[in-house]
């Protein structure tokens, strides 16, 4: 059996301590702080790439469905820049800038202006991270009950916030088609 200063002096011997020194502490900092510079603006860069896919994707999908209403109800449909969801945004009240929201609605007279009687399709509500902003003189699209739009070539831009990614841009033609424009350089609009 062993004695009792055995025990004693095995149960107080020293231990080593465990823990980070000074320098292993700032060694682990620096590491992390060059990966963070290097992840968040990749990740700002891809959450930007995905809302404007996102923005583009809704956006589409409201300009086929004034299409299909247009020539479904044998009827003129108009999409334009809404704020509060029951009329257009005039020319003077950023009639262009559509990021706040934007209307679908049954044109029965023909003036391109939503009145009361007049059927509203769907509401499109703000769009979250990125601006769209239509070319100068755009403030709706118009389709014919032939599933034409109405006018000329409209643009639209698709901005990011702090323009953190390169601007986007769809194109819809006066046969009512849309597409993808190619990748320019971000165009001044989305500057301001």
């Amino acid at each position: 059996m062993p004695s009792f200063s055995c025990v004693l002096a095995a149960r107080t011997a020293p231990q080593h301590e465990r823990g980070f020194t000074l320098y292993e502490l700032l060694t682990t900092l620096t590491v992390i702080a060059v990966l963070a510079t290097i992840a968040i603006p990749t990740f700002q860069y891809l959450t930007a790439r995905e809302r404007q896919s996102a923005a583009m994707n809704t956006f589409i999908a409201a300009l086929y469905t004034a299409r299909s209403e247009a020539i479904k109800r044998g009827e003129r449909a108009v999409l334009c820049p809404s704020r509060n969801g029951q009329s257009c945004d005039g020319a003077g009240t950023g009639g262009t800038i559509w990021s706040e929201g934007y209307l679908l609605f049954v044109d029965e007279n023909a003036n391109q202006e939503r009145e009361p009687e007049e059927a509203i399709v769907q509401v499109f509500g703000k769009t979250r991270g990125i601006r769209i902003l239509s070319s100068r003189g755009r403030d709706h699209v118009t389709y014919q009950a032939s599933g034409l739009a109405r006018g000329t070539n409209a643009t639209f831009q698709f901005c990011s916030e702090r323009n953190v990614a390169p601007a986007r841009s769809l194109v819809v033609s006066n046969t009512g088609r849309v597409r993808v424009a190619p990748r320019t350089a971000t165009p001044a609009a989305c500057q301001a």
